[in-house]
């Protein structure tokens, strides 16, 4: 692991004690909780935006979030972004297999 060293503010540091105590879990752990999480929903909005934008595929998209294709398919639904796939489509293809 890399150790990074960042400076907050006092009102996140409560915040972060009161977490310690919620996920019975040290400072360090709730800050890679946290961080993980972060990236994480990054990673799921910048593929979204990229398929939004019609800039990649579906597969690109789900590649890009770490995510599986059907997935990413539902979370684009849920954004309300055409990707031309519908979940009918995904059933369809799923009882050929």
């Amino acid at each position: 692991m890399k150790t990074v060293t960042t400076r907050i503010p006092e009102d996140d540091e409560a915040v972060l004690a009161e977490l310690e105590g919620e996920m019975s879990a040290d400072r360090s752990e709730v800050l890679r909780r946290l961080i993980r999480q972060g990236l994480d929903d990054w990673r799921k909005e910048r593929a979204l935006d990229q398929l939004r934008d019609h800039a990649i595929t579906l597969r690109k998209a789900a590649e890009l979030a770490d995510v599986s294709y059907v997935e990413m398919l539902t979370l684009a639904a849920e954004e309300g972004i055409d990707v031309g796939y519908t979940t009918d489509d995904l059933e369809r293809d799923l009882d050929r297999i």
